[in-house]
C-alpha cells in the first residue's frame, strides 16, 4: 500500500513538473512573440476571415481564433497532415468552431478564393521552398483590400532581411505598406497587392 502511494505521489509530482515546464515554455514564447500586440499592430479584428500559412500545431491559429471571434474564421494551412490533425483534435476537445484546416501545396496555400481579409504567417516564410510563386498564388484568395503579413526572423538561419523580403513581395505583385521591428527576434512585414495587379 505504501509503495502504491509513493508511486502515485511520484507520478503526480512528475505531472506537475511537466505541466509547469509546458506553461513556462508557453509564457516564454508569448513574451517573445507578443501575440496580442502583434494582432493589434497588424489589424486583426472581430469578424475577419484570415488565412494562416504554415500554421504548424496552431500557436498563432488559436490566438487569431479568439480575436476574430464567432463571426470570424481562421483557415489554418500547412503542407503537413500531422500538424493539421493536431489542430483539428484541439478544436474538437475545446469545441472551437471558427477554425478550418487546409492542406496546401508547396507553392499554393489552397485557401478559399476571394474570401480572405488577411493572410498571415509566423516564422514559416523562411521555410517556403517557392517563396515568390507562393506569394503570387496567395493573391487569388485575398479580397481587394486584404493584407499579407509575414512575421519572420532576422538571423543567419532564416537568411531573410528587409531588402530580400520586400524584393520578393514586389516581384510577386505586392507593395510593402508597414514594417515593424519591435519584436526581439522577428520583423513584421505588411503587404498589399499593388493596384495594377488587382
Amino acid at each position: 500500500m505504501k509503495k502504491l502511494r509513493f508511486i502515485t505521489l511520484l507520478l503526480l509530482s512528475v505531472l506537475v513538473l511537466f505541466s509547469g515546464f509546458i506553461l513556462a515554455q508557453s509564457n516564454r514564447r508569448d513574451a517573445r512573440v507578443q501575440p496580442e500586440k502583434v494582432m493589434d499592430v497588424i489589424g486583426v479584428k472581430p469578424g475577419m476571415v484570415i488565412g494562416e500559412a504554415g500554421a504548424g500545431r496552431g500557436y498563432l491559429t488559436f490566438n487569431l481564433s479568439r480575436r476574430v471571434g464567432e463571426t470570424g474564421m481562421i483557415y489554418a494551412n500547412d503542407i503537413n497532415r500531422g500538424v493539421l490533425r493536431s489542430i483539428n483534435n484541439r478544436c474538437k476537445r475545446e469545441n472551437i468552431n471558427n477554425i478550418k484546416t487546409v492542406l496546401g501545396k508547396v507553392e499554393d496555400p489552397l485557401f478559399p478564393v476571394n474570401e480572405l481579409d488577411m493572410v498571415v504567417m509566423l516564422r514559416a516564410f523562411h521555410d517556403f521552398e517557392k517563396k515568390v510563386e507562393w506569394l503570387k498564388n496567395a493573391k487569388k484568395y485575398m479580397k481587394p483590400d486584404a493584407t499579407l503579413v509575414i512575421i519572420d526572423g532576422h538571423d543567419y538561419h532564416t537568411q531573410l532581411n528587409k531588402e530580400k523580403v520586400e524584393k520578393m513581395g514586389e516581384e510577386a505583385g505586392y507593395q510593402l505598406v508597414q514594417y515593424e521591428t519591435f519584436l526581439t527576434e522577428d520583423f513584421i512585414y505588411v503587404f498589399r497587392v499593388k493596384i495594377s495587379d488587382l
